[in-house]
């Protein structure tokens, strides 16, 4: 069936005084529209209604079929008042159990999901950093030929350092597969997903830092516009090329840890991340935990209160005359201050500080 029935029960219509409607008008519009939709007697749209659509004598109207569309429905009384309206009717087409969907309505190769278990899932395979090729590929996730699809997909958008073809990258996709190679499905083992920092748009610089920076071939040290939000450990790309990570940081003054191999210059773009690179698709990056160095910490001081002090001692003097002579004492004087050379001991045994966020671990997928 390709449409619906109106008033499928039927039940008749009444007239706003309460009174069956006889003859009651019927119209059917476009939903939103005065446009007259047709519909028809018949459940294969064969024989169209005329309008108006006339209710019998005990306001039941006929049998009317409505396409699978929105619409819009007028019930007038025999002089033409209106009894009922309703607008933007929705009239969906049913699903058919044995049809087949949209292809925007089903997973396609490359889409991801995940779940709380760990087992395989027909039309999936488990993003675990294993291999899947043909089915004389020896691949170690899925060796089979229903994996073709997400070889090529693989292949043709991430690079071979994210997903490594067995014995290195040949010609194409189409070669590869056909010379029975395994591809590895980027592992998501212990890793969150997390959106490249530009998507298509803009960079957002919310997973990495973008200033500008002046570098001299075969140094080091660079300097950039500002360090603000730059750290120790990030990878470097200067003007879109590979530098290196950040070692240390003084001023504005950043040290990498290999000298730049471009050309000399300043106004070079630069960008930091613990990425390798942000605005890759694919990237991994991130860590467990993480280890500070002191010049990591904040600036601040350790208060020591020494106000010194001293020893009291007798003056002596020698007398004479008298029936006894002797030592005498004459007063009392205290030694010199001095500082007693208090040090303070450092503490703390710099083990690394846990940096996961409250998780939940699952299983994730990637479609065939």
């Amino acid at each position: 069936m390709s449409a619906k029935l109106y008033n499928s029960a039927p039940f008749p219509l009444y007239d706003t005084d309460g009174d069956l409607a006889s003859a009651a008008k019927a119209y059917f519009y476009n939903a939103g529209t005065s446009t007259p939709l047709t519909v028809y007697q018949d459940s294969s749209l064969t024989t169209p209604h005329t309008y108006p659509i006339i209710a019998s004598a005990n306001g039941v109207l006929a049998p009317i079929y409505i396409p699978y569309v929105d619409y819009r429905v007028r019930i007038l009384n025999s002089s033409g008042a209106l009894i009922f309206e309703a607008d933007g009717i929705a009239n969906p087409a049913p699903v058919d159990p044995n049809g087949s969907l949209p292809t925007t309505q089903l997973y396609q190769t490359g889409h991801t999901t995940w779940r709380l278990s760990g087992g395989p899932l027909d039309g999936f395979v488990r993003m675990n950093g294993l291999t899947i090729g043909s089915a004389s590929s020896g691949a170690t996730e899925r060796a089979n030929n229903d994996t073709q699809d997400l070889f090529t997909y693989l292949w043709n958008n991430l690079t071979d350092s994210i997903a490594p073809v067995s014995g290195g990258r040949g010609a194409s996709a189409a070669a590869d597969w056909a010379a029975n190679k395994p591809i590895v499905v980027p592992s998501m083992q212990g890793r969150l997903p997390v959106g490249v920092d530009d998507m298509g748009g803009a960079a957002a610089n919310v997973v990495q830092v973008s200033t500008t920076c002046s570098a001299t071939n075969g140094s080091a040290n660079i300097t950039v516009t500002s360090a603000a939000g730059l750290g120790r450990g990030m990878f470097v790309l200067i003007s879109g090329v590979a530098a290196g990570t950040i070692t240390a940081i003084s001023g504005t003054t950043v040290t990498l840890s290999t000298p730049y191999a471009g050309s000399t210059g300043g106004g070079k773009a630069l960008r930091a991340s613990y990425f390798s690179d942000a605005q890759g698709a694919g990237v991994a990056g991130g860590s467990q935990s993480f280890q500070q160095t002191t010049a990591e910490l904040a600036a601040h001081n350790h208060g020591v209160t020494d106000p010194g002090h001293f020893h009291a001692y007798d003056v002596g003097g020698t007398g004479g005359g008298g029936a006894a002579s002797g030592t005498n004492v004459l007063g009392t004087q205290n030694t010199q201050s001095k500082v007693t050379g208090i040090t303070i001991n450092n503490n703390g045994s710099g083990l690394p500080a846990p940096l996961i966020q409250p998780s939940r671990l699952v299983t994730f997928y990637i479609h065939l």
